[in-house]
């Protein structure tokens, strides 16, 4: 361990290899204690559409849907393979968030940085396989460990590219380049069809690979634009046929209202979800990834620009929309974040700190605020669908009624009635998801349409032929709910029939009616 931190010579390649398989079976175990547990909504929607035909999943999904086809058409063929249980269907993501970790992990080879290289890539890999925000998205059914595992391929090669144009300045030879330049337009490609927002992403590797190059590297100007601009090329085409639809998509999230509201902690969410959560880490891994940075700029200026402007620039943009045009989920839109910022972290540990003993402790300090990170992140409560749906399954009569809004809740409803022997009936409001075309205001994507008075007459109807009713709502307790802010359909129940008692935890409430 001393050597490790002490050392400048290059790693035994024995030793770095069993490092790297520590490393990544470290990854691996922590990101399994709680991957059974209940699917949230946003996963019930991948479990929805990976169902569908592909055919309609490439048509008409994105309509209303406000996420591109790829990774439900992944998660598809993935469940085809191994199964549709919690488990299965996020081990997809559990895959590329260990493969991400592998990645950084080898990153100081790829880039032949020396043993200086390798000792940041392994540490850096390490804090990555303890970050609980990397963890916490690696067990989810969603896109953003995919996202993050292909973003980091491709801000990779973009370094490779630039280490590459810098040495080869003078006498810049494409051919040789060939295989980054079309390796990082194909990597970033890939990205941009796995979330609409890694735009930003991409936007943020070409300002840095232009800003660097015009700063650092001297030689001709064409001969560069064509080394840059040739992946971007490659990106744009692989991106090509989504790009109507994003476009569509764009305009469909512009118009439609979402629950959330700027606060000032926006500033820090996606770094604070890119050091592992929590105030003392990120006060920790801020003051050491600062100095990471001022010792990157010491050492490889070029690098340190290219990597703060990946950084800042889509974090800048986001937060300006944020606040000035509409209110956006910050922190899992940063995800991608967390690989750099862990490398930025590293140098300042393996670099920036010239004692040994400095050197060990902060890591070990950094380390146990992390597992003290993953360990509320283990017992913190979620969205337990599962177990409040089993609840009214096992309690319900014969006859009995659910009702329900947003319709959307009809997802996480027939994921876990199906595996069911029986479950009551159900009236979506105002139908089932999704509800497409209706004459009013839509909350977060096109399937999920906004109450109006003419849908008590739905409750009205189903109330002849059930006697109780269950009714599920999902909100932040004493909040408003967005789909019925007049609060239409609970207080049609309620006027009708007896309150016997209210059940949930979170944001799901039951409440039983008689």
């Amino acid at each position: 361990m001393n050597t490790f931190f002490s050392s400048r010579e290059p790693l035994d390649p024995r030793y770095f290899w069993i490092a790297c398989l520590i490393v990544c079976l470290i990854g691996f175990a922590l990101r399994l204690p709680t991957l059974d547990r209940s699917l949230w909504l946003d996963e019930t929607y991948s479990a929805w559409f990976s169902a569908l035909p592909v055919h309609e999943l490439w048509t008409k999904v994105p309509l209303y849907e406000t996420h591109p086809p790829m990774y439900y058409t992944l998660l598809k063929g993935w469940s085809t393979l191994f199964g549709t249980t919690e488990i299965a269907m996020r081990s997809l993501s559990v895959l590329a968030s260990v493969m991400t970790i592998l990645l950084l992990a080898v990153s100081g080879k790829l880039l032949r940085a020396g043993g200086v290289g390798d000792r940041v890539a392994l540490l850096a890999a390490l804090l990555l396989a303890v970050n609980a925000g990397h963890i916490e998205y690696a067990q989810q059914a969603r896109p953003y460990a995919l996202e993050t595992l292909a973003a980091s391929v491709s801000i990779l090669l973009s370094v490779i590219l630039l280490r590459a144009m810098q040495t080869q300045s003078g006498n810049l030879n494409l051919h040789k380049l060939l295989p980054v330049m079309l390796g990082l337009g194909l990597a970033v490609g890939m990205t941009l069809w796995l979330h609409d927002t890694a735009i930003i992403i991409a936007f943020g590797i070409w300002a840095g690979l232009i800003l660097s190059v015009l700063i650092f590297v001297p030689g001709n100007r064409l001969v560069q634009a064509v080394a840059i601009g040739v992946p971007g090329i490659v990106a744009l085409l692989v991106w090509s046929p989504f790009l109507p639809l994003f476009l569509a998509q764009a305009n469909h999230v512009q118009t439609m209202p979402f629950w959330i509201r700027s606060h000032w902690s926006d500033l820090i969410g996606a770094w604070n979800l890119a050091v592992g959560i929590g105030k003392p880490l990120l006060l920790l891994d801020g003051l050491i990834g600062l100095a990471g940075f001022v010792a990157l700029w010491h050492s490889a200026r070029i690098l340190s620009v290219h990597l703060i402007t990946i950084l800042l620039l889509p974090l800048a943009f986001i937060l300006f929309v944020n606040y000035l045009v509409k209110p956006i989920f910050i922190d899992r839109l940063f995800e991608w974040m967390a690989p750099s910022v862990m490398v930025l972290v590293a140098i300042g540990v393996m670099v920036g700190l010239q004692r040994v003993a400095l050197r060990k402790w902060m890591t070990l300090a950094i380390l146990l605020l992390s597992l003290v990170s993953v360990y509320r992140y283990y017992i913190y409560p979620t969205e337990n669908w599962r177990h409040w749906l089993n609840f009214i399954a096992s309690n319900a009569r014969p006859g009995d009624l659910v009702i329900t809004f947003s319709n959307e809740i009809e997802l996480p409803i027939s994921y876990y009635a199906s595996r069911r022997t029986s479950f009551p009936d159900v009236l979506y409001i105002p139908g089932p998801y999704p509800a497409l075309g209706l004459n009013r205001r839509y909350i977060g994507n096109l399937g999920a349409p906004q109450i109006v008075p003419a849908d008590r007459q739905l409750i009205d109807n189903a109330l002849h032929d059930h006697h109780r009713v269950w009714f599920i709502e999902r909100k932040d307790k004493g909040e408003i709910n967005q789909y019925d802010p007049q609060d239409l359909i609970r207080s049609r129940i309620f006027s009708s029939r007896k309150f016997v008692g209210e059940y949930g935890s979170g944001i799901i409430w039951v409440e039983l009616f008689d």
